[in-house]
């Protein structure tokens, strides 16, 4: 297939850009502009398997940052190759954050974080500003959320969205870990912006409303004490051409937010709260955390996040032997169906120890123990003991390392274990969900310092005991080369591994294979700002089954200049 070239993206302008220090208002910094360019062409083989890259992979990639008076920065970037056998243009976002002293304003595509529960990073295109004056905290931002998104009897696969428009305020005062923001949310789809919606997509896509409302403060106490806190309270509607109710009461809060949003059969409030209080001193610490978030619960100011849990933890750290020896851990519970409308009640028990123990530089040991439970309980209805769901998770990892080094060479001894081990309570379904995963690396890290030689060395073991008597096991070293030539102007490294796989099923039949993979790179400095780059690499992976037998070899030749 002849591959077409394909525009990926214009210029993401990243942000925020921070400000820099103040320079003299009699000399003012002229306009700086900096950035790079890299240029790539490759080739790409594969036997066995479908291609999974373009023959000749090739691409053109630039970034440049303009540096303009008073510390404002604007980073563009752009990336140019071919993908795909059609020119296209499926991303195009342009967005800038500049910052000068205590004001940063957003403009074009941007995501902006408020607080957890009320605008938390939702991509929208428009604009904004925060202003942080002394201890006044002070922001808001406007713009589209969502892009309408037609659908056709031509093209019944796509799902239709609405546009959705909306904008957030937060008012707050005080520094940074040291706060108190209010914030407000208001965001609604527009029923206008797509034609009608098919029969099939009706009962699930719907134009909605929202409102938030919430709270966020980190406060220190005292010297040693300290309290987080995130609340809101959502209204969210699922379908405005629902019929409107009266709202109860005529307290001022009521009338207040009736004015913003109208009560629907199809409305819902429900909020959220995580809350956290801490106690720290020099060598020990403690925290307590609750969070409840309701059935339900959403706002349109988020992708995202786990609803209909409460939680409770603890989580304390110690320091000891003048820091030789650290000690942090956590425990907590959580639980679902807070409304009592399903079936069983889910409960959760978690913990986790965390030990680091540093005698000397030259050794150290890590480790890490959690431990994870589930248990249902029965709700509306009782549970079956053939389905209930009672589940044990354990983790243990402990890595060590030992360190020899003088002026010239450095060796390093590393060993690392990990067991995981998945305990299912219910024995009428033990049978099917049992399973361990046990995990060896034995590694040896050799480096010259003079001469820029190294090499390393790892043997690894992975063994998975299965349900229903399966077992699966990789085995086998990897070996790395690393080596600076012509006053480390070039850099090179090889890399090989080979994996022996064993598989054993429930009849007891074994099938073994094997998995090789090699990689060589290189790297040349051509002067102060323009450098080479090569790669290669080749895979071949046998396991024994003949679906899964194939090989790939891919090698890239890069170019790249900064200015």
């Amino acid at each position: 297939m002849r591959p077409a070239i394909l525009l990926l993206c214009g210029f993401w302008l990243s942000g925020p850009a921070w400000a820099q220090t103040d320079l003299p208002a009699a000399k003012s910094s002229p306009v700086k502009v900096s950035g790079g360019l890299n240029a790539y062409a490759g080739f790409y083989t594969a036997n066995g398997i479908a291609a999974r890259n373009q023959p000749s992979p090739f691409g053109l990639s630039g970034s440049v940052t303009v540096a303009l008076p008073g510390g404002i920065l604007l980073p563009f970037s752009a990336v140019l190759g071919n993908q795909g056998s059609s020119f296209r243009q499926p991303f195009n976002q342009f967005g800038v954050s500049p910052t000068y002293k205590w004001a940063t304003v957003h403009a074009g595509y941007r995501n902006v974080s408020f607080s957890p529960f009320t605008l938390a990073g939702h991509t929208f295109l428009g604009g904004g500003v925060e202003v942080n004056p002394g201890k006044l905290r002070l922001g808001a931002v406007y713009g589209r959320f969502n892009k309408a998104i037609s659908t056709s009897l031509a093209e019944p696969d796509i799902i239709p969205a609405y546009q959705r428009t909306g904008y957030a305020v937060k008012v707050g005062y005080g520094k940074p870990g040291n706060y108190v923001d209010l914030v407000m949310l208001r965001a609604k789809d527009d029923t206008a912006s797509i034609g009608a919606v098919p029969e099939t997509a009706s009962q699930i896509i719907k134009p909605a409303e929202n409102l938030v409302v919430g709270v966020t403060t980190r406060l220190l106490i005292i010297k040693h004490i300290t309290v987080e806190l995130d609340g809101a309270v959502s209204a969210y509607t699922r379908d405005v051409r629902s019929s409107p109710v009266s709202a109860e009461g005529n307290s001022p809060l009521t009338r207040l937010f009736g004015k913003l949003l109208t009560a629907r059969l199809s409305t819902q409030v429900t909020q959220a709260t995580q809350a956290a209080i801490g106690y720290r001193t020099k060598n020990a610490g403690i925290k307590l955390q609750y969070k409840r978030i309701d059935p339900n619960f959403q706002t349109m100011g988020a992708y995202y996040f786990q609803s209909d849990i409460e939680s409770y933890a603890i989580a304390p750290n110690l320091s000891l032997m003048k820091g030789k020896l650290r000690l942090s851990g956590s425990y907590g519970v959580q639980f679902d169906n807070l409304a009592r409308t399903k079936n069983a009640r889910t409960g959760r028990k978690i913990g986790s120890l965390v030990a680091s123990y540093n005698p000397a530089t030259a050794f150290g040991i890590d480790l890490q123990l959690s431990n994870y439970g589930i248990s249902q309980q029965a709700g509306i209805r009782p549970i079956i003991d053939t389905v209930r769901l009672a589940q044990n998770n354990f983790s243990a990892t402990v890595n060590t390392r030992y360190t020899i080094q003088n002026d010239r060479v450095l060796n390093l001894f590393t060993l690392t274990a990990t067991r995981q081990q998945l305990s299912d309570l219910n024995p009428n379904t033990a049978v099917f969900t049992n399973n361990t995963n046990t995990n060896l690396n034995l590694g040896y890290f050799y480096q010259r310092i003079t001469s820029g030689f190294g090499a390393n060395l790892l043997a690894s073991y992975t063994q998975a005991n299965l349900a229903q008597g399966m077992k699966t096991s990789f085995y086998g070293p990897t070996l790395g080369l690393t080596k600076s030539f012509l006053t480390n102007k070039l850099s090179t490294s090889l890399n090989g591994s080979y994996l022996i796989n064993q598989q054993t099923g429930a009849a007891r039949e074994t099938m073994q294979g094997q998995i090789i993979n090699a990689s060589a790179n290189a790297g040349y400095q051509l002067g102060k700002r323009q450098n080479l780059t090569f790669q290669m690499a080749y895979l071949n992976s046998n396991t024994g089954v003949a679906e899964q037998r194939y090989n790939e070899l891919r090698g890239t030749l890069g170019y790249g200049i900064t200015f």
